[in-house]
Order: C-alpha cells, then structure tokens, then sequence
C-alpha cells in the first residue's frame, strides 16, 4: 500500500511478482497519514504491522499493532496508541537527514577546478589591489555554489543512469538518501544565489556564470548524450571559469591563452570518457552518453593529439605570441616541458587502467601530479614577479 498513484503502484507491484494486493491513490482518495490509517483499519481489523518512512505514517503507526522505521523521524519511536502504551517500533535504517547527503552531492571536492579563477590574475598579481583580491574569493565561492547546483541538477537527470553504472549508483539521489524535492529546493537555492551575487559583484561575470548554467542546464538535458559534442562543452565550461575571473580583474584573457585552457581539459574531458569506454562490455553503450566500446581507440588517439596541440599552443603563447607570457625563453620552454610530461603520465596511467572516472579530480589527489603542476607554477611566478623583486632589491 502507498501513497502513490495507484497506476504507479500496480506497476511496481506487477514488475516485483511478491504482493498480494498493491493500493494507491487515485483522484478521489489520497491515502496518506490518517485516510491510510482508516483504511487499513478497515481492512485489517485484527491488527497489522506497518512500514514507514516519514512523518505522515506518524498516524499509521499509531494504530498499528507494530511497525517498522527506514529513515524514519526521531519521534516515531517514541509513539504511543489510544491506551497510552509505547508502539514497539523497530529502526531498520538510521534517519540520515538532510545535510549530510546534500553536502555529499554537492562535492565540494570539485570546487577545487574554481582555482581556474586565478588563472588570469596569477598573471598580473603584482597588479592586484586588496579589494580585486577580495573579490575573486567571492567569485570562486559564486562559482563553487553554481557548481553544487548543477550537479545536483544533472544527478537528477541522471537518475535512471546512474543506479545502473557501476559506481554512480552510489551518488545520494540516485541511492535514495536525498529526495528529489530536497535537491530541488537546494539547487535552485544554490543557482539563485550565485547568479545574485555574482551580477551585484560584476555584470560581466554574471553574465558569465549565466552562460555557464545555461550550458550546463542544455548538457544536461541532451548534449552529453551527444559523443564528441559533450567533451568539447565540458572543455567550454573549464574555460568560462577562466573567463570569469578574467572579468573579474577587467583583464580580457589572451586567444592563445585560451585555446591552451581549452584543449587542455579537451584532452582530460576525453581521459573521462576514455576511462568509461573502456569500462563498458562488448555490445553495450555507455550508460547515458553515445559512445560505444569500439569508439575506445579513436577517443585515446584524439585526447593524445589535444594534450600535444594544448603544449603546442602554450609554447606559442609563452615565446610567439605578442603578449608573450614570460621574457625568459628557456623558462617557458621548460614549463611547456614540464606540463607536456605531465600529460603524457595521465594518459598512460589511464590506457594502464589507473585512472579513475575523473582525471581531473585525480590530478588534484596525485602528489606527482601537484608536484609537477606546483613546479611549473613556481617557475612561471618567479618569472612573473621578477619585475617586482627587481624594484626592491
């Protein structure tokens, strides 16, 4: 019994085969909290033992003879019927509650990518004033909060995709442990919230945190259902991330810049899908995407050439181009050296089937990873700053 409309309840009843007898609401009977309490009264006058989940069973199992709690409220296990007796409930499952969960689909883990932000002002920190500094901390926390809400909002839609992958199923809306009304409540909170925020710090970066909910919010309505189309947007939204913190400091990013931060995450957003290709049976697709496993050596063959064209394109920025990124040439050459090996290690860590679904989640965790990007961080800031430790000694 639930209440649910019955034509979804006799369905799941048919697709199980193990009940007796499934009633639902229909148009004229909504069976919750007291109507449910009243009919299963009346149909079971002897006494039942009821299931429940939430604060409307409250009034079922307060004339149930026993009953049983998943997830249920504090206060249900501490009912008592007409004559004053405890009602002998027995915990199931823990109540989870809310927070919890919402802060698991919000990986925070992930706001770690907002550090592109920094990209454009790392340039020119010798630039910055205290108040533009501030400012791009705010950003990054409008982007982390527009982030957590567009992963909560493509969970949603991945529902039905994710409880048949292998690993995904264990994501809090797809397992159950948080609601739908809950993650829509928090989404559209988190959305609200960072576009307002973002528009009263900066229009030109609200409008960019605009242009990425919106591309996100088409992502996940069909384009990552679309092979090569949705790694070329998931390379777009790292790179509006750029752009942002661009705006921020009013500093417009160079096109060689950008070309190098695209093809870059070009490269690992097809490591992602290479990773899941490769994972998937013969015969089968990619649970919600359109690769099949015979795509797995085309897709290897395009990340390597955008990890080699995004090297490429960060040594012309750094030596050819106008607004060349450093004076000093062998610098750059070994920078573009450095972020050229590194490369070079995530794809052969992922064809050795080391790399988990998220390459750039595992670059973050991987200390010869942070070592290597640490280093040719410490080599471009040296250079970058040279013209400021030059005026004080």
């Amino acid at each position: 019994m639930s209440g649910s409309d019955e034509t979804i309840v006799e369905r799941i009843a048919g697709h199980l085969g193990i009940f007796a007898r499934a009633v639902g609401s229909n148009s004229s009977v909504n069976l919750t909290s007291t109507r449910k309490a009243a009919f299963l009264q009346s149909e079971l006058p002897n006494g039942f033992a009821y299931v429940g989940n939430s604060r409307s069973d409250l009034a079922v199992w307060r004339v149930a003879a026993s009953g049983f709690g998943v997830n249920a409220p504090p206060s249900a296990y501490r009912l008592k019927n007409e004559a004053g007796e405890r009602i002998p409930l027995t915990m199931l499952t823990g109540r989870l509650g809310i927070l919890r969960p919402l802060r698991r689909s919000m990986r925070l883990h992930q706001w770690a990518k907002n550090i592109l932000l920094f990209v454009v002002p790392g340039l020119m920190l010798a630039q910055l004033d205290k108040i533009e500094l501030f400012e791009l901390v705010v950003a990054f926390a409008c982007f982390g909060l527009m982030a957590s809400g567009t992963y909560l909002l493509n969970d949603l839609f991945d529902i039905p995709d994710d409880r048949r992958h292998a690993t995904k199923k264990l994501r809090q809306i797809a397992a159950g442990n948080l609601s739908v009304p809950n993650a829509v409540a928090a989404l559209s909170l988190m959305i609200a919230s960072s576009l307002t925020i973002g528009f009263m710090l900066d229009p030109a970066f609200g409008w960019v945190l605009l242009v990425y909910a919106g591309t996100t919010i088409a992502y996940s309505f069909r384009l990552k259902r679309l092979p090569i189309i949705d790694v070329f947007v998931l390379a777009g939204l790292f790179s509006l991330r750029v752009w942002g913190g661009a705006e921020i400091v009013d500093a417009p990013p160079s096109a060689w810049l950008m070309m190098f931060i695209g093809l870059v995450f070009l490269s690992l957003a097809l490591a992602k899908r290479y990773v899941e290709v490769r994972k998937t049976p013969p015969g089968t697709k990619v649970a919600g995407r359109g690769y099949q496993p015979e795509d797995v050596s085309m897709i290897l063959a395009f990340g390597a050439s955008s990890a080699n064209a995004a090297v490429l394109a960060l040594a012309i920025y750094g030596l050819l181009a106008p607004t060349r990124l450093i004076d000093n040439p062998a610098i750059m050459m070994a920078i573009a050296a450095i972020v050229g090996a590194w490369f070079m290690r995530i794809w052969m860590v992922a064809v050795r089937g080391e790399l988990n679904d998220d390459p750039v989640l595992f670059a973050v965790k991987d200390r010869i990873s942070l070592a290597v990007l640490a280093l040719a961080a410490i080599l471009m800031g040296t250079e970058s700053l040279r013209p400021v430790w030059s005026s004080w000694f």
